[in-house]
């Protein structure tokens, strides 16, 4: 059992560090997270070296101690996640790349490739035919008003046979689940469309009851998509009302590899739409970590 917990009267939110500062975000604890003391930094012993689970992942790294304050009471448990918990679609309806509205539904082409196997050929296939970076991809194009990273997520998991939700469950729909019930779809009334901020929050809390698995490591989203599995980063914005950010990491092909240093993926090959998009590259900084994010999540599937 953790003994310590992230001090809400001193931080709403915790990097969780590789070392001691300024080493690399590892992840962000929420204020409240319970922590376990495996020992200190050799260098400093106001870092305390701690193991932190977060959404069915086991995380180490380094804390300042400042920021923690003893466990006391009985934890709070996690609302489980109902068994079954249903995926929501909207139906179809014809709905294409080139296309400028209609974004809350499934792109619905008449020939689309999907990956029947864990083929990263098939993956690159399917990024090739989305091709958020074509001008005459409208469903992808960003505007000085909105960002479409969260669609094109979406349209890439859905071909890759994996559930990212385009739109979810509202509050009362989530009740009637919980009931037993089966509540039907019915956009802004049990349904509700999800930005990257909110898909963030929605990996967290039901990413694991649809196969979704956390990692901590660039090397390790890399690796899944070098074996033909999915992999995912994003990030919430501290603003809120401000775009957060979602994209896919996809094998290393032709002459485009990850950036590593040594063994260690740094920034993993990504596709993505968003404020600049592009169908396969290597970004120039690991965006996750910039400061504008609350937080960020890594995720794969198989």
């Amino acid at each position: 059992m953790a003994d310590w917990i992230v001090n809400p009267d001193e931080a709403s939110m915790l990097n969780l560090r590789a070392g001691i500062k300024p080493a690399e975000v590892r992840a962000v604890l929420p204020a409240g997270t319970s922590v376990a003391k495996l020992g200190t930094h050799p260098d400093d012993a106001v870092w305390w070296h701690v193991r932190a689970s977060l959404a069915g992942g086991d995380v180490e790294g380094y804390l300042h101690s400042g920021y923690l304050t003893e466990a006391t009471g009985t934890p709070v448990a996690d609302v489980p996640v109902p068994a079954g918990m249903p995926a929501c679609h909207l139906a179809p309806k014809g709905n294409l790349r080139t296309q400028d509205f209609g974004r809350a539904r499934p792109l619905d082409e008449n020939t689309m490739p999907e990956r029947s196997a864990a083929d990263p050929a098939q993956i690159i296939a399917i990024i090739r035919y989305l091709d958020p970076g074509r001008g005459t991809h409208l469903r992808y194009q960003p505007k000085s008003s909105a960002t479409y990273c969260n669609i094109y997520a979406h349209d890439y998991c859905a071909r890759m046979g994996v559930y990212l939700p385009r739109v979810w469950w509202r509050e009362n729909a989530l009740a009637t689940i919980a009931a037993g019930g089966a509540p039907q779809v019915l956009y802004a009334n049990t349904v509700r469309e999800l930005n990257a901020n909110s898909l963030h929050d929605w990996f967290e809390t039901y990413g694991g009851a649809f196969g979704w698995r956390r990692v901590f490591s660039a090397t390790a989203l890399q690796d899944a998509a070098n074996a033909g599995g999915v992999g995912i980063i994003v990030a919430k914005r501290k603003d809120e009302s401000r775009s957060g950010h979602i994209a896919a990491v996809v094998p290393e092909h032709g002459h485009l590899n990850a950036a590593r240093h040594g063994s260690e993926v740094l920034r993993p090959v990504m596709s993505q739409a968003g404020s600049r998009n592009y169908t396969a590259e290597t970004p120039s900084s690991r965006w996750w970590l910039h400061s504008k994010f609350k937080s960020f999540g890594l995720w794969v599937h198989d």
